[in-house]
């Protein structure tokens, strides 16, 4: 029997069928009749079963075309064609027990038309059986049999359906969550392609700004080197002929009997007003360069301990004349208990200049007055004048490079605009903070505060060391020792004092103290303990030794190496005895000449510019009259006349035409006649400018590092260097 489930579609409702199609019962009857028509084909009954056998296959080609045109109609009437052919088979044929096939019609009647065409089939087949019964035309038994076997078949029917509908109902439902889940997942996929897409978007997005990014950075790195190229540019043009006006300008006033008479008086003035504005633009190009080297974080702070009382005097020694001659009076607040300040004196007093100096040029007639108060964890500065003040709007760019204020005597000033900046980045270097407060036609102040070294925290009470019978005996004077912390130390082996000065310009909170030799170092150890020892040697080859005897002494101490030039190591090396920043004066030439032993008797000046080689040969020859000074003009001609003049004192200017001063030095070394003549580097770039740097670092212990601290290091120790490219 063929079995079809027909499935309606997701939004349909279902109704599971289990169903034998029309043409299959159809061909099933003709074989039906067929048989019939063979069994029956004899002479003697060919007349009653031949009509009988043509009948049943009249039915079942009716049947068949009926299917054609209507399946329902086709299916009632093969079921009353089987009731019809069981009938003739039991009555006409007496076909013993035939009437038990009226199961066939009843249960196809379920399977073609439904359980309740087929209940109503059951019984009325079962009703033809109880009448055949009745009439005596079936026995009793075929009866009950018949009847009981049409039930037990659709009982059986039904029950079997009514699993199989439970199983499909369940296998329904499931279908339609999975097709629901189905149609969620691909609207997920279609969501997720799309977020995919969108990440995709955004990825090249991110990527082309990283690209733009990086174009940036070149443009901003090549942007920062085209600045600290134009800033040494112009300290080398600016102190070229600053070189020349204020030399000659000392010369003039220092020693005018150079010249074979005495200067007028009027002369002397004018010369002093140009010698105050040369030394006023140079004070211009120092902000400049200090500016630079701020921005660059190369300004080194050499911290000690300061008296902030005489620095304040000292102070207002230097802007006294400035205030006696625009009859400003000064006052002084001084507070007798002022602790002593760990800051870079130098630093602190130009900013006490500039503010002193500032708050003189904006007053007029009136007064200024430095007031200094302290607490326990700073102290405070305020330079305080009664000038024309500065407007709120004003006050808010005051401390911006290059500006200007145009209120008041402020738009006849003759400053670059750089001051306050310079001055206020200097306070904040030393972790202190600078302020203003100002009204207008009042008066204008001007705070700084630096930090005072904290004082040391108890961590546990004392009483703990103290027994009942103890007694307390009060001081009757007051303790000489420092409420100062122990600070930690560390210990510098270096023959020079750059590093030193380099880390304790960034690190105040440990005492760095420098020995020059590994033997100074064992003594040093041994007067007072540091935690960590740095070893600075000129080759790697020299650090690892020291550092190998190093470790051998301290086991237990941990020793750091690195391989940084000094300063001033180029010219070193090169072969000089030292190096000077232009503008070179009066006083730095006799300085140099007096340093020569036995003193010189002629002097080579070696300088593409004829008015400096004019000027330094004037003021050697200002207190040594009998000194004999040589000019070359170029590195060649530089080099000839050490061969045909033979000086005790080379001075040798860094920029020639033909060759650099490292290239006359290098020919100068090279031959043993040349090189012990003494020989001093003249140069507008300052050397101090270039950051230190090392190439190496090595740290070691004498005993065995373990390997979780080895990568502790490992974790570190990159972080840290590729910060260092940033």
């Amino acid at each position: 029997m063929d079995q079809t489930t027909s499935l309606a579609s997701p939004n349909d409702d279902f109704t599971p069928k289990v169903r034998v199609t029309v043409k299959a019962v159809t061909l099933g009857l003709a074989a039906i009749g067929a048989l019939i028509g063979i069994i029956g084909g004899t002479p003697t009954h060919m007349w009653e079963s031949m009509p009988i056998a043509l009948a049943i296959l009249g039915m079942a080609v009716g049947g068949w075309l009926l299917d054609e045109w209507r399946p329902q109609v086709a299916a009632w009437f093969v079921s009353l064609s089987l009731i019809f052919v069981v009938l003739i088979l039991r009555i006409r044929l007496d076909a013993p027990g035939g009437i038990v096939l009226l199961v066939l019609p009843a249960a196809l009647s379920m399977v073609m038309l439904g359980n309740r065409a087929g209940i109503a089939m059951t019984a009325a087949n079962s009703i033809i059986a109880i009448l055949l019964w009745q009439r005596g035309t079936i026995q009793p038994m075929e009866m009950s049999l018949s009847v009981a076997a049409m039930w037990s078949i659709s009982l059986i029917y039904w029950a079997t359906f009514r699993s199989i509908h439970e199983l499909v109902n369940w296998s329904w439902t499931h279908y339609r969550k999975a097709q629901d889940a189905l149609n969620e997942v691909r609207a997920s996929r279609g969501q997720l392609h799309q977020t995919l897409d969108d990440l995709a978007h955004a990825n090249r997005q991110l990527a082309l700004m990283n690209r733009r990014l990086a174009a940036a950075q070149m443009a901003a790195e090549e942007a920062r080197k085209a600045k600290a190229a134009f800033v040494a540019n112009v300290s080398h043009e600016f102190r070229t002929p600053l070189n020349m006006i204020i030399g000659l300008s000392d010369l003039l006033i220092e020693t005018p009997h150079v010249y074979g008479s005495l200067l007028p008086p009027l002369l002397l003035e004018d010369l002093e007003i140009v010698q105050r504005n040369s030394q006023h633009l140079l004070s211009m190009v120092n902000d400049v360069l200090d500016l630079s080297q701020i921005e660059a974080d190369r300004l080194a702070l050499h911290r000690d301990r300061v008296d902030l009382a005489d620095l304040v005097e000292k102070s207002v020694d230097v802007v006294h004349p400035l205030l006696v001659k625009k009859q400003v009076t000064m006052q002084i607040d001084l507070p007798p208990d002022l602790p002593e300040v760990y800051c870079d004196g130098t630093r602190v007093r130009q900013v006490l200049v500039n503010l002193l100096s500032n708050a003189a040029r904006h007053t007029e007639g009136g007064s200024v007055r430095v007031e200094v108060s302290h607490d326990d964890y700073a102290v405070t500065v305020c330079v305080r004048d009664t000038g024309p003040g500065i407007p709120p709007e004003e006050a808010a760019h005051i401390f911006e490079p290059f500006y200007r204020g145009t209120f008041g005597a402020r738009r006849n000033d003759s400053g670059s605009g750089l001051g306050l900046s310079i001055s206020q980045q200097f306070i904040q270097m030393h972790k202190g903070q600078m302020w203003l407060k100002s009204s207008v036609g009042v008066g204008s102040a001007f705070f700084f505060s630096l930090p005072l070294q904290p004082l040391a925290h108890i961590q546990s009470g004392a009483e703990r060391w103290l027994l009942e019978e103890w007694r307390w005996h009060e001081r009757t004077q007051p303790s000489a020792a420092t409420n100062e912390p122990a600070t930690p130390r560390i210990l510098i082996c270096d023959a020079n004092p750059d590093l030193q000065a380099a880390f304790a310009r960034f690190d105040d909170k440990i005492i760095y103290d420098r020995v020059e030799s590994l033997a100074e170092a064992v003594e040093e150890m041994g007067r007072l303990p540091a935690q960590s020892l740095i070893i600075n040697a000129a080759s790697p080859r020299l650090l690892l030794e020291i550092m190998n005897r190093a470790q051998q002494i301290w086991p237990d101490l941990p020793v750091i190496g690195c391989c940084l030039a000094p300063k001033l190591g180029h010219a070193l090396a090169a072969g000089a005895l030292g190096q000077l920043l232009k503008p070179i004066t009066h006083a730095d030439l006799n300085a140099i000449v007096d340093q020569i032993d036995p003193l010189p008797r002629t002097v080579l000046v070696v300088d593409d510019d004829a008015d400096a080689r004019r000027l330094f040969s004037r003021m050697l020859t200002a207190d040594h009259p009998d000194l004999r000074v040589v000019t070359a003009s170029t590195g060649g001609e530089a080099i000839e006349k050490m061969y045909t003049h033979a000086p005790d004192l080379v001075l040798l200017d860094i920029m020639l035409p033909d060759m650099d001063g490292w290239q006359v030095l290098a020919a100068k070394v090279e031959n043993e006649t040349l090189r012990p003549i003494p020989t001093f580097l003249l140069s507008a770039q300052d050397p101090n400018s270039e950051p230190l740097a090392t190439a190496i670092i090595a740290v070691g212990m004498g005993e065995k590092i373990p390997f979780h601290k080895l990568m502790r290091c490992a974790e570190i120790l990159p972080l840290l260097l590729q910060q260092s490219r940033e």
